[in-house]
């Protein structure tokens, strides 16, 4: 009597374990469909191919703007950078293999090809028909070359001429005046005429105001050498504290 009722004890026991150890598991069950219906987005992310580059899609973000005969300099050095990116400004330097059966001057047929349309797609339509005609890649190139690249030797002198006469005047930022000759200078290394920086930061110090004729003074006396962003960091504090002077003066 005694060891059957341990045996139903036993059996009870079991039965009650295997209920809890179903309902932990409908539980679980119940609460991992809750969190996939609520955040479903984290079992779907995905790694992205951060490391991966395409060359044609970085060409087609460099694409330029349509060339209708101004500004030849600056839209030269910009197509040059986007034609290397498309592996086919190397066309402009060299010669054609002369066995056309060959796969190197298959790829440079190709190439070629792919230089003249790349050039006639940013030439603007009152030029198009004028130089649609030219067989290659590279005619294209050297005419527009001989044509824009001597117009702009005059407007090299030109600003060679604006960089030697420009003086900075009374009630402007000298700040910005200073911006405007660095600006006059990147043109200048457009034409390849690059100036040395110790030389420009002079140039600067030369062009500053009557007002700021103590200022020079002091810059000459200290007899070092200034960097044209080192200059610029010292003209901007001095700039602000002749500002400050100046509206303390006025509220009194």
């Amino acid at each position: 009597m005694h060891d059957l009722i341990l045996i139903s004890a036993i059996i009870i026991s079991m039965r009650i374990s295997l209920n809890k150890h179903i309902y932990d598991i409908l539980c679980k069950s119940y609460f991992l469909n809750k969190l996939n219906m609520i955040f479903p987005i984290f079992v779907t992310i995905q790694k992205h191919a951060y490391g991966q580059f395409s060359s044609v899609g970085f060409a087609g973000l460099l694409k330029l703007l349509l060339f209708e005969g101004t500004h030849y300099k600056r839209w030269h050095q910009k197509t040059i950078l986007w034609l290397s990116s498309m592996n086919c400004f190397h066309v402009m330097s060299e010669q054609a293999v002369g066995v056309q059966t060959s796969d190197a001057d298959r790829a440079f047929q190709h190439a070629n090809t792919t230089c003249k349309a790349a050039l006639l797609s940013i030439i603007g339509d009152g030029l198009f028909d004028a130089y649609v005609q030219f067989p290659t890649g590279k005619a294209i190139w050297d005419a527009l070359e001989a044509h824009y690249g001597i117009f702009y030797a005059g407007s090299e002198l030109y600003v060679m001429e604006q960089f030697h006469d420009y003086r900075m005047v009374e009630g402007h930022s000298v700040v910005k005046q200073a911006h405007e000759i660095q600006a006059l200078v990147k043109e200048l290394e457009l034409f390849g005429c690059a100036l040395p920086d110790k030389f420009v930061a002079g140039c600067m110090i030369a062009k500053l105001p009557q007002s700021w004729t103590n200022f020079t003074t002091s810059l000459k006396h200290k007899r070092q050498d200034f960097s044209t962003a080192e200059l610029v960091g010292t003209l901007d504090v001095q700039d602000k504290a002749k500002a400050k002077d100046v509206k303390g003066k006025k509220i009194v």
